[in-house]
């Protein structure tokens, strides 16, 4: 009988394999420090390194003061200098009206701009005329009477200056009103008569009327006339610009030069003003002083030329320019300069310093600095995002 075959399997121990795993993590842990201990090293003997700050490069004006001619740019809006509505003096029918009494038909001082029916007018003057022939007559007869008066009282033997009621004195002067009050009706019949003709009182523009053939007027106007000599413009400033300005009668004996412009779009309307006096109080809300600025030939009738061009006419919106007295100390510095209306940046010794200012005025281009600006001061114009006081900067060369 053949006994079945036996296997015998070799096990390891369970501690044996504990001890290998425990050698094999003591390692790994071994070599990590090492690692870590090597770079802690290498880092040691580096030296550290600070990067330097970034410098921006700028461009620069110097600042220097001078004298400037103080310009105030304000917006005004024009007004009538002479604007007068036409009322007839006289009653009656309107016999001829002018072609031009239209709105923007023009006339000239003196030019008739429409009859009215004269004939009853010329009556009365034909009939104060003849009052005035008859009293004449009146006072010549009473003037021979007198004569005759005195000579006989001289024959009856008066020596001295008869008495007024025997030389007809009293009948004299009578005689002599009587003519006076002939031509006083006289000369009011011919003055009715005159004003039956409608004139222009001044160079002017119509700019309303209602006047038709056959209508009866009087007392009541007829059309709106508009002087086109001069046209005045109402312009706002602030009260503090008035120290600059030439106003006459109030700071001086001739007014601040000025230029009007209307801005059509494709085209301006130009013309040269000046100051002509200052509005009696200010304005309630913005509490600006308000100029008068006169502007001669408004509607350019004395260019000489067929067509005159564009006039300026009562209610354009337009600008002003002022040009006031000389400051005597302002800096002269490119608008871009200038941040907030307040402040311009200064490079100085390589870096950026802040400088509060004063602006007097300004145009497009320029700004015009009363206070806070050093002659010599370089003022960055250069465009900055984010600019910091302290922050390194370095000049490209002066302007």
């Amino acid at each position: 009988m053949n006994a079945d075959p036996v296997v015998v399997t070799a096990e390891e121990p369970p501690g044996m394999r504990r001890a290998v795993q425990l050698g094999l993590g003591f390692l790994v842990l071994l070599v990590g420090l090492g690692v870590a201990g090597a770079m802690v090293a290498l880092s040691g003997s580096e030296e550290q390194v600070t990067p330097e700050p970034a410098v921006t490069p700028v461009e620069v004006v110097q600042a220097a003061a001078a004298e400037h001619a103080v310009s105030i740019e304000a917006t005004g809006t024009v007004i009538a200098a002479r604007q007068v509505n036409v009322i007839p003096q006289v009653n009656g029918q309107l016999r001829s009206v002018s072609d031009q009494l239209q709105p923007g038909g023009r006339f000239a001082k003196g030019e008739v701009m429409a009859r009215i029916d004269a004939r009853d007018y010329r009556y009365q003057t034909e009939q104060q005329r003849s009052s005035v022939e008859q009293a004449e007559v009146e006072l010549a007869l009473e003037e021979g009477r007198q004569q005759t008066a005195r000579r006989e009282w001289a024959l009856l033997g008066g020596e001295s200056e008869p008495p007024a009621i025997v030389a007809r004195s009293p009948q004299l002067q009578a005689a002599q009103a009587n003519l006076a009050s002939a031509k006083s009706r006289l000369s009011t019949a011919e003055l009715s008569l005159e004003r039956t003709a409608l004139r222009a009182p001044f160079n002017a523009i119509v700019t309303a009327e209602t006047a038709e053939v056959g209508q009866v007027v009087g007392g009541s106007s007829i059309a709106t006339l508009v002087g086109t000599d001069e046209m005045w413009v109402q312009v706002s400033v602030p009260v503090e610009r008035l120290a600059n300005i030439d106003i006459p009668g109030t700071t001086a004996t001739e007014g601040s030069a000025a230029v009007v412009t209307q801005d059509l779009g494709t085209r301006q309307i130009v013309r040269q003003g000046s100051v002509i006096r200052l509005s009696g109080q200010l304005d309630d809300q913005s509490r600006t002083a308000t100029l008068i600025v006169a502007i001669d030939d408004p509607f350019n009738l004395d260019a000489g030329d067929a067509v005159p061009g564009l006039p300026l006419l009562p209610g354009a919106f337009v600008d002003v320019a002022i040009t006031g007295s000389a400051s005597a100390k302002t800096w002269q510095v490119p608008r871009v300069a200038l941040e907030s209306n307040d402040h311009v940046w200064v490079a100085a010794e390589g870096k950026l310093s802040r400088r509060d200012v004063s602006v007097g005025w300004g145009t497009e281009d320029d700004v015009f600095i009363t206070t806070g600006l050093s002659d010599g001061d370089q003022i960055v114009v250069t465009p900055m995002s984010f600019p910091i006081e302290g922050m390194p900067v370095s000049t490209g060369g002066v302007k």
